[in-house]
């Protein structure tokens, strides 16, 4: 069973140390084009960008206006630590990869490992994005499911049926999806995949909710479990040479204003560390 929560406070101190914020390794490329990871000047062109925004759309709302105060005083000598600070969440990734290759690499008798993507259905009738309640259910899924060790993050990206030329009541209705992404013992992922997909069904807008495939070292895969960048993933049509019919695919697009507004909230409630997950692990562990 995983912690209820990692343990902020050694994660607080690495990154007041400046862990995390310069350009020194890890290094990966990620995404489609196998870009490499975002630079330290970018971020904080990102970081104005958000502070800006969540200040224009605040209105009355005191907690937006305390994020957006938070995140505008992130420097070198004052971090804010904030989950939705871009400059932060960078550090947090590069932190999270450097410490996880380390364990792989000294407890290299655990391995094989494996990719291990899930996505629960979305609760009919919730509106609010609850990364808390996300990380319950998660653990609970994956020790009924019987997966004792892990190493996991939560993703979050806002689902769209973009298939304009399906008639409405075919496409599914827009939402946020929380999305479980990791690393567990690739004999105990061979155990318990059979039980996971038994455990999470298909839908129409998650067509492939529980997916595995072998680790192969690739930093990408630790980095995406905890990756500051989230996106509006949109289903589409296209079509494809030697195909008669479009075929479904999903294309990624930047989120919108209430989205960003929405996401920057619920990272807020989770904390700086509630998107982390060590099944059968702990910080001091593996740090």
């Amino acid at each position: 069973m995983p912690a209820k929560r990692v343990a902020a406070r050694r994660l607080r101190a690495m990154l007041r140390r400046g862990q995390g914020y310069g350009i020194k390794g890890p290094n990966w490329r990620q995404g489609r084009d196998k870009r490499p990871p975002t630079r330290p000047r970018d971020v904080k062109a990102a970081a104005r960008k958000l502070v800006k925004r969540l200040r224009k759309h605040a209105g009355d709302d005191p907690e937006l206006l305390r994020i957006a105060t938070a995140l505008s005083r992130c420097n070198r000598l004052h971090r804010c630590l904030h989950p939705a600070c871009p400059q932060c969440g960078r550090a947090l990734q590069r932190l999270m990869v450097r410490i996880i290759v380390r364990f792989l690499r000294a407890h290299a008798y655990l391995g094989p490992w494996r990719v291990l993507s899930i996505i629960l259905p979305v609760r009919p009738g919730a509106t609010e994005i609850d990364l808390v309640e996300a990380w319950d259910r998660y653990a609970a899924l994956l020790q009924e499911a019987g997966l004792t060790r892990g190493v996991f993050g939560l993703d979050l990206s806002f689902n769209e049926d973009d298939r304009r030329s399906l008639p409405d009541a075919d496409r599914f209705e827009p939402h946020p999806c929380v999305h479980l992404y990791g690393l567990a013992p690739a004999a105990e992922v061979g155990a318990v995949l059979p039980r996971l997909k038994r455990l999470v069904p298909a839908t129409d807008a998650v067509r492939r909710p529980v997916r595995s495939t072998p680790f192969d070292g690739d930093l990408a895969a630790v980095a995406y479990s905890f990756k500051p960048d989230f996106v509006r993933r949109q289903t589409i049509l296209q079509d494809k040479q030697g195909r008669a019919n479009p075929v479904r695919n999903t294309r990624d697009r930047p989120l919108t204003v209430e989205q960003q507004i929405r996401l920057v909230q619920a990272l807020d409630r989770a904390g700086l560390n509630g998107r982390i997950m060590l099944l059968g692990l702990s910080m001091e562990a593996i740090a």
